[in-house]
């Protein structure tokens, strides 16, 4: 059995190594980055994937010295792809500048290397030529991971798509024979589209919820409450993505539309754009919600309940109340008993939130029972607005939703 190593230890070279372990057996790690490669060493795993805080690691991960590398069979080169932190747009020198320094390795013998990063199409096939190495042979690993349920995503796959040669069929089935779910070979650029593909389909569904409770606040009618009744529909189904939210945020999405931009036309351009803009509005509605608010003090305090845009992956990428921090005329603060980071200079963040009194207005993204309860308590104080844009189900948290709660069978 093949003892693979896990070069780059970003979100994803943590989830798969870890993962591996799991699942599989042994395998190997490094970084080029020793920072992030002692932090791994020590347990300090990426907020990006809250599971990982109950890991230890595994005595099955072996850490290497960069030497050792040139003498491994089987590398997934797994460095994710930055984002710039204001528009969310995919910075790709990182990736050149690791798999040139892989390139660059006198292996021993032919490796195959599993490439997983977020890339445009054709950006794989100008990789393997720009650093061209004899004993590389490159596979794209099509990565379905869940950003804050990529673990689990990775233990029990829907499916796994390769890009490469028909030929490495029995291998592939080889070395993942623990994973007992469909497998596909496509060539490299197909799929690259896959993924682009898959987050496209995902960024239109959220788009359409979003445009669809827009339309509804313009004829006072509730989208929310009808999308329950819709996933009854097969067509759509339990899982959809058709619940209204502020906007697309996190940057993963985002990231393919930019790409799928590069490809296309005038025509594809401007719907994609539009949708793009689309979402800025609804983060621009929100802050016009909470500038209306103000308007009955000198300056407004803001509490804001789970920062980043999901309670499970941290991540601050465009994020959804970008407009809020911009604004000089709301003093805001927040609280998220998930993650601690310090993420700018016009928010302050609270240790703790035990006087929810001294603040006008509390905007509730998520948080745990306890800060549920709190905020409960402060239902019947008319001098407080509270904001709940939360997923945490009506029935079990009864304070009015920003996008109305939904309807339940009788």
């Amino acid at each position: 059995m093949y003892n693979p190593l896990f070069l780059g230890l970003t979100h994803i070279g943590q989830v798969f190594s870890l993962g591996w372990a799991k699942k599989v057996g042994r395998c190997s790690v490094y970084d080029f980055n020793l920072e992030r490669l002692k932090n791994f060493e020590l347990n300090n795993f990426t907020d990006q994937e809250i599971s990982l805080k109950k890991f230890k690691n595994s005595k099955r991960i072996q850490i290497i010295k960069k030497d050792k590398i040139k003498h491994f069979k089987v590398i997934f080169f797994t460095v994710d792809t930055e984002l710039n932190n204001v528009t969310g747009e995919p910075i790709l020198e990182n990736i050149e500048r690791y798999y040139k320094e892989l390139a660059s390795i006198n292996f021993k013998r032919k490796v195959k290397v599993f490439f997983t990063s977020q890339v445009p199409i054709g950006f794989t096939n100008k990789l393997k030529n720009k650093f061209f190495n004899s004993n590389i042979e490159l596979i794209y690993l099509v990565d379905t991971l869940q950003m804050g349920s990529a673990l689990n995503k990775f233990l029990h796959p829907p499916y796994l798509t390769f890009g490469c040669d028909n030929k490495l069929k029995k291998f592939l089935n080889n070395l993942f024979k623990k994973f007992k779910c469909k497998k596909y070979i496509l060539n490299t650029e197909e799929a690259e589209y896959l993924k682009m593909s898959t987050n496209m389909y995902l960024f239109f569904n959220v788009s359409l919820a979003n445009l669809l409770d827009h339309f509804s606040r313009k004829n006072n009618l509730s989208f929310s409450r009808i999308t329950n009744i819709m996933k009854n529909d097969i067509r759509i189904g339990q899982k959809a993505y058709i619940n209204p939210s502020i906007a697309i945020s996190g940057g993963h999405l985002e990231r393919d539309c930019f790409y799928f931009k590069q490809f296309s036309n005038y025509l594809e351009k401007n719907i994609i754009n539009s949708l793009l803009n689309f979402n800025e509005k609804r983060k621009k509605d929100l802050l016009n919600e909470i500038l209306m608010i103000k308007k009955k003090y000198k300056k407004l305090n803001l509490l804001i309940v789970g920062i980043s845009y999901k309670k499970n992956s941290f991540s601050m990428v465009n994020s959804i109340f970008k407009y809020i921090f911009k604004s000089k005329k709301i003093n805001s603060f927040y609280y998220d008993d998930f993650f601690s980071k310090r993420i700018s200079k016009n928010i302050k963040r609270l240790h703790e939130i035990n006087d929810l009194k001294k603040f006008d207005c509390v905007i509730f993204n998520y948080g745990n029972i306890n800060i549920q309860k709190k905020i409960y308590k402060l239902n019947n104080n008319k001098k407080i607005k509270i904001l709940n844009i939360s997923d945490v189900p009506y029935k079990n948290f009864k304070i009015k939703k920003y996008f109305s709660p939904p309807a339940e069978h009788i």
